[in-house]
């Protein structure tokens, strides 16, 4: 026998190492189990290979070929901040492409209080700018300079900590690399030794904050990555070392050292990969869904045909990383995550929290408290009382104590519900991610095997099998070990890409004939350089493709033969077949390529594995070693055989219940499964004959069962998350499917709670929708309506289009699924459907009453074509408002599935469960939070775009009883303006106010908690008829973004007044629109819709982030991808420094975006903040006001006009070469601005985010450190007057007054006059109450105009 034969695959975990000894010629294999060890996984791994040469015959003589490396050490140097000091270069207007991030904030409404924004990975202090620009078709636009760039390299020098690696990120290198090259070039001279990454070989792809993150990723850690590699192959000697890269192929040490953001998803890319081998490639199995429970996650993937999915991007904490990766989904429910009970609902919670290695479960007695999903399965007896082969024995008391201290008691549960439960809703979560790699990729789960590993994946295989159906469940031999047998036993792998941003129709085959074959050639170089010959190589390519201005794209495989013989129809065929798969149509659209790619493998011999020994088909009596009892589905069973894997033979059948054990994994098999064992040692589990699943008691029958409640919740989370990614995979524009500028939800069906939404962020829109249908409702219908005024203000403008699905169930209601989400274009005198002159609703857009979109399941052919007939986007308002429909359809199954899993009657009461229990947790938080006594707060909206302004937004906070004693928090908004003649209306729901509200509290108090119409009865709204948040017909209300955010910043003033944990200041409480539209030079029609995004607010808990978001989980269209489809460069996209208001914790800054423009057209803005200020809090300083200037290049290149634009306006004139500066506005401080650290002050001062140090009362020297004598002096002259500041809450920067006086000194524009100036007309003026409200403006306007 060769020792070359032998291969060992090594994986390292974060508690244990893997190892396993492989024989490529005989299947023979030798494993070990040895504690990881963090501080150098090197020493780990030795350990590990010194356990397997004991194990083996001669073993200290024995040869390895290769060593097969699952490592975390890139992913762990990212989540510990163990990096690089990476240096970053990026072209002049982008040195915050890190900081800004796409301005996406995770989380729902108000999830900006508590987002903890993580540090760059390149420090903005390190981030140099590059003086050129390359365009998107890859010509030079400005040229490079190196003189200059030198010179600015001046500053990384001075760094008493200079860089340890650089990476270089320029805009559209993808399409040309010269100017990276260059900057490379200077780099090699002015750094020498330090290693340096181009993105434009990193990643030369579109996208530029994923491309920058991605190659600065690969900077950061590939020092860590490369001094590791080195010092394991020193270790090893002779044995060749190779590393498994994301994508589940091999890389050589030097290969891996260079290409470390490849590496990220290496531990979850060799489980799969040992399935792949063992599973799919020695059974008849090779449709297969993966399920790898680890101590804090679960990993899923999907395999099909043998080959697992592909993703292009790999996500480590808060970064998405663009990197090919098997497509592992991980969900944070595993074997240590923690069951807790939270005290404001009483709902159970299982993880995302890990007791980890370290305490770890209570069972393990290290230390452990908290109860964990492992100690579930303890006291249930899904274990057996000892791990490793008996050498570990679990405290069983201590997992009953934890559970029933923090769990049982808490919920009024025995110990074994509770557990139960605990398990439970551990699986749902388990199963709503192998739903997302399945069913959301129109794949049907019951087509596939599960395939379970990892240490705990055996111990939940049937419970999962069977609620996905996926039979039979397979568990591998040594499934605690699957990593590192995939490491053992999977090949060499490259790719190389390239950007050809092209219409199909503008390509010619030989073009990319020539690409294809040169990236192969490429990729095989590597290979051999790697020791893989060309004969022992095989090749393939993929085409990104999309339709024309579409966002997405899919994957499609080719050869070249194909392509010489087929043309592009084959690549077209294909596409619009996987579009179909994916999302039910295809378009009649161009289609065009973005991305071409080589992938080149090493061609391996068969894995051969050793058939186990023939049995009777009845395990040997050794082989149960001893019994134990186990607790299932409400019932005790006793004398369950605990059966030794390794003493069971090929043929063997086992019944449930019972456990099969193992060094390193345990299978439980419940009772109404049975398990065989296969030739090669998979067990193989069925659903038993004749055995009948537990069905859950039904509410009626007792009482009802809050582990259902839970599970009930858990599911409609996961039908709540598949509608986003079907809406964001079907939609086109930009606006929902980069923007994510839509909201699904679900509501309840016919009952007490009838229309209430149970999961979604808005509110629910059902009842403004049954306020006003009073026809017949049959099942099939679909309703449609864009029109505020036909549907009680359930939508508040005509670009937002709402879709309501009736979901029935024996002619029942039982829920609706509703989905908004705004459209890009729907008529109006104005591109983009939002113009600020309109004057009345029939000037806003098309007018869609409510009506029947499908009619008995039979779609209204019309309305269809009256939505894209009269779009100037027509294809994008089709696919929009298809995928409305279609995820509202999606989820209306999936509720049918929930109701026939658990049951009608327990499904209908869960719902009423979790609605009054989110009353009652909202009650209490009214109750202990609002105080008594009546609260009053205002704002402002600037202006109406046409010389009225400010309007105000007046509110004031009290508490009542209700017929029930019950404390009810009421809104009375009492005092805002009369409605406007303009478009600045808002059409204010009630549902929607009350779920701000409630989302302010629940985010303070609760954020895990899952928002729903529950408390509604506890909020009371009054808002006055004929004012700008309660406009009768026909106001427009097109330009209503102002003061739907402004109510941000209104609540959040009334709640914070007595309650310091809620005050934030002021900020980015909008989201300003900006449009650009005409006919290119080609005729072609174009049109840009964008959300600019600001300065978030000072915080209780921290500083507002800079040039972000406030909406929820709302991001920015990449630049890269606006330059390939529009006619314009954007040559700033930067935040603005000293532009946040300062504080103990400052507001974040605004954003400065310069649009230069390559053919006529005319633009619009929405935009506020320009005239008031966004107000600090607790002696904060205010933000900084917005303003937008157009520079007329087109007039003289030299010495251009300026001309200061409003902040609502339409139709201004723009020429090729003009540009757009538009400056957003900051957020306000939080705090006394002389306690904040002057450390921090300095730092951000090298981080070019704030310049003025007196602000914070800080000095420092010239060389730019802290001058602490100077400081204490400054800030000990500057007290008085910060004292006096501090003693108003809010610091507004002046009264209404002093502004519109400085106003034009300030600003450069000239103040608004008054609302209560004009003359009421229309409808508004016929309401009694209106002109009353109107006069009473008008004289307390003369009243602070003349004090």
């Amino acid at each position: 026998m060769s020792s070359s034969a032998w291969k060992l695959g090594v994986d390292v975990g974060g508690t244990f190492t893997d190892c396993i000894l492989y024989n490529e010629e005989t299947g023979e294999t030798y494993r070990a189990k040895t504690p990881s060890t963090p501080q150098d996984q090197s020493i780990g791994v030795l350990n590990g290979i010194e356990e397997i040469r004991s194990k083996v015959p001669n073993g200290d003589t024995l040869k390895f070929a290769v060593l097969n490396h699952g490592t975390t050490i890139a992913t762990n140097a990212i989540l510990e901040g163990k990096g690089a000091r990476v240096a970053l270069l990026v072209t002049e207007g982008y040195k915050d492409v890190l900081q800004v991030r796409r301005s996406r904030v995770p989380g729902g409404l108000a999830g900006w209080i508590v987002w903890p924004k993580p540090e760059p990975l390149a420090d903005l202090a390190m981030t140099i700018e590059v003086p050129g620009r390359i365009s998107t078709t890859g010509e030079e636009v400005y040229p490079f300079d190196a003189t200059l760039l030198a010179s600015r390299l001046s500053a990384l020098k001075s760094l008493p900590n200079p860089p340890e690696s650089i990476t270089v990120s320029l805009i559209n290198s993808f399409a040309n690399a010269s100017h990276e090259q260059a900057a490379r070039a200077v780099l090699e001279k002015e750094f020498p030794g330090v290693p340096v990454s181009l993105s434009s070989e990193v990643l030369s792809e579109m996208g530029e904050y994923e491309r920058t993150l991605t190659t600065v990723a690969n900077a950061y850690v590939k020092p860590v990555v490369g001094k590791y590699v080195e010092n394991l192959q020193t270790k090893l000697q002779g044995t060749d070392l190779r590393v498994l890269r994301s994508d589940g192929g091999l890389a050589s040490g030097a290969v891996a050292k260079e290409n470390c953001a490849s590496l990220l998803y290496s531990g979850p890319a060799g489980g799969v990969t040992g399935v792949v081998a063992h599973v799919a490639g020695k059974t008849k199995y090779k449709n297969l869904l993966t399920f790898d429970i680890g101590g804090t996650s679960t990993d899923v993937c999907l395999i099909e045909n043998g080959v697992p999915e592909l993703r292009r991007e790999s996500t480590i904490g808060d970064l998405t990383i663009r990197a090919p990766s098997i497509d592992v989904r991980t969900v944070g429910a595993g074997g240590g995550s923690i069951a807790q009970v939270a005290e404001i609902t009483g709902a159970l919670r299982v993880g995302p929290e890990s007791a980890g290695a370290s305490p770890g479960p209570a069972c393990y007695a290290q230390g452990g408290k908290m109860p964990t999903v492992t100690d579930a399965c303890a006291t249930l007896g899904y274990l057996p009382p000892a791990l490793l082969g008996g050498s570990f024995k679990l405290d069983l008391k201590a997992a009953r104590e934890a559970i029933e201290t923090y769990v049982a008691t808490p919920m009024g549960l025995s110990v074994e519900e509770a557990a139960e439960g605990i398990v439970k809703l551990a699986i749902e979560r388990m199963y709503g991610s192998l739903r997302s790699v399945s069913v959301e990729k129109g794949k049907d789960m019951r087509a596939f095997a599960l395939v379970a590993f990892g240490g705990a994946g055996g111990m939940l295989a049937c419970e999962v099998a069977n609620l996905c159906q996926s039979y039979p469940a397979i568990v591998p031999p040594s499934p605690g070990v699957l990593c590192a047998f995939g490491d053992a036993c999977t090949s060499m792998r490259y790719e190389t890409s390239t950007t050809l941003l092209r219409r199909l129709a503008d390509l010619s085959i030989e073009e990319v004939e020539k690409t294809c074959i040169a990236l192969a050639a490429n990729a095989a170089e590597v290979l051999e350089k790697q020791g893989i010959s060309p004969s022992a190589q095989s090749g393939s390519w993929e085409a990104d493709l999309r339709y024309r201005g579409q966002g997405l794209t899919l994957p499609v495989p080719f050869t070249v033969a194909e392509l010489k013989e087929k043309g592009f129809k084959v690549l077209e065929e294909r596409f619009n077949e996987s579009h179909k798969t994916l999302f039910t149509f295809a378009l009649e659209l161009d289609v065009e390529m973005c991305n071409l790619r080589a992938v080149v493998t090493e061609v391996l011999k068969d894995v051969v594995t050793r058939n186990l020994e023939k049995g009777t088909g009845v395990p040997t009596p050794e082989s149960v070693t001893q019994k134990t009892s186990v607790f299932y589905a409400g019932k005790t069973h006793t004398n369950v055989p605990i059966y030794e894997r390794s003493l069971l033979k090929a043929g063997d059948h086992v019944v449930g219940p019972c456990i099969i054990t193992e060094i390193d994994s345990n299978t439980f098999v419940d009772p109404i499964h049975r398990a065989e064992i296969d030739e090669v040692g998979n067990i193989l589990i069925w659903r038993a004959e004749n055995k009948i699943v537990p069905s859950a008691p039904t509410a009626t029958q007792q009482s009802l069962d809050p582990i259902i409640v839970q599970l009930i919740e858990a599911a409609l989370q996961n039908t709540r998350n598949e509608m986003d990614v079907l809406i964001q995979r079907v939609a086109m524009s930009p606006a929902m499917r980069e923007q994510l500028d839509y909201f699904p939800m679900i509501a309840a069906g016919e009952g007490k709670h009838s229309g209430k939404m149970v999961c979604g962020q808005f509110g629910s829109f059902i009842p403004g929708f049954l306020r006003i249908w009073d026809e017949p409702i049959k099942e099939g219908d679909v309703f449609l309506t864009n029109d505020p005024y036909s549907c009680s203000f359930a939508i508040s403008h005509l670009n937002d289009f709402l879709v309501v699905n009736p979901v029935f169930l024996n002619g029942k209601i039982i829920a609706w699924t509703a989905n908004l989400g705004h459209f890009t274009d729907i008529g109006s005198c104005v591109p983009g459907s939002m113009p600020n002159c309109a004057t009345s609703i029939h000037e806003d857009g098309i007018q869609i009453p409510l009506c029947k979109l499908y009619d008995g399941g039979v779609p209204n052919k019309a309305v269809f074509d009256i939505v894209e007939r009269n779009s100037r986007k027509p294809t994008f308002a089709k696919s929009d408002l298809h995928a409305l429909v279609a995820a509202t359809k999606v989820a209306a199954r999936r509720i049918l599935e929930i109701v026939e899993r658990f049951g009608l009657a327990n499904y209908e009461a869960s719902l009423d469960e979790l609605l009054s229990r989110n009353k009652t947790a909202i009650g209490k938080l009214i109750k202990s939070t609002i105080p008594n006594e009546p609260i009053y707060f205002e704002d402002y909206i600037d202006d109406d775009g046409h010389g009225l302004g400010p309007w105000k937004v007046a509110c004031t906070m009290s508490k009542r009883a209700d017929k029930d004693g019950a404390e009810v928090v009421c809104f009375d908004f009492n005092g805002t303006d009369p409605q406007s003649e303009r478009s600045i209306n808002l059409a204010l729901s009630h549902e929607m106010l009350k779920m701000f509200a409630v989302f302010y509290l629940l985010t303070v108090f609760d954020p895990t908690t899952v928002v729903n119409d529950g408390a509604f009865d506890l909020i009371d709204i009054s808002i006055p008829t004929g004012t700008i948040l309660n406009p009768i017909r026909p106001a427009a209300l097109s330009c209503r973004t102002h003061l739907l955010g402004r109510l941000f910043d209104v609540i959040g003033g009334l709640f914070g007044q007595r309650q310091p944990e809620f005050l934030s200041a002021a900020g980015f409480s909008d989201s300003p629109h900006f449009f650009y539209a005409g006919f290119d030079s080609n005729g072609e029609w174009f049109q840009l819709y964008q959300i600019g995004f600001g300065g978030i607010p000072a915080r209780p808990h921290g500083d507002g982030p800079d040039g972000h978001s406030l909406w929820p989980s709302m991001r920015a269209v990449p630049n890269e991808f606006l330059e390939s489809y529009l006619p314009l460069r954007v040559d700033k996209y930067e935040t603005v420094v000293d532009s946040g208001g300062e504080g103990f914790y400052r507001g974040g800054n605004a954003m400065r975006i310069d649009y230069t423009f390559l053919e006529p057209g005319n633009i619009s803005i929405h935009d506020d903040r320009w005239l008031t200020k966004p107000w600090g809090v607790h002696g904060g300083g205010t933000g900084m006001r917005s303003s937008k200037i157009l520079v007329k290049y087109s007039v003289d290149k030299e010495n251009p006009p300026r001309i200061p634009i409003g902040s609502k306006e339409d139709f201004v004139d723009v020429e090729a070469g003009d540009t757009l500066e538009w400056v957003t506005w900051g957020g306000g401080g939080w705090g006394n601005p002389l306690e904040r650290d002057p450390e921090l002050v300095a730092k951000e001062v090298r981080r070019r985010l704030i310049k003025d140090t007196t602000r914070y009362g800080v000095v420092l020297t010239p060389s730019g450190e802290v001058d602490v004598a100077a400081t204490e002096k400054l800030r000990a002259e500057m007290a008085p007057a910060q004292a006096e500041k501090k003693k108003d809450l809010f610091n507004r920067g002046g009264t209404i007054k002093e502004i519109l006086e400085k106003c034009e000194a300030e600003t450069g524009l000239r103040p608004p006059k008054l609302p209560s100036t004009r003359k009421l007309r229309g409808p508004v003026a016929q309401l009694p109450h209106v002109r009353a409200l109107h006069a009473r403006r008008m004289e307390e306007d003369k009243a602070l105009f003349s004090s």
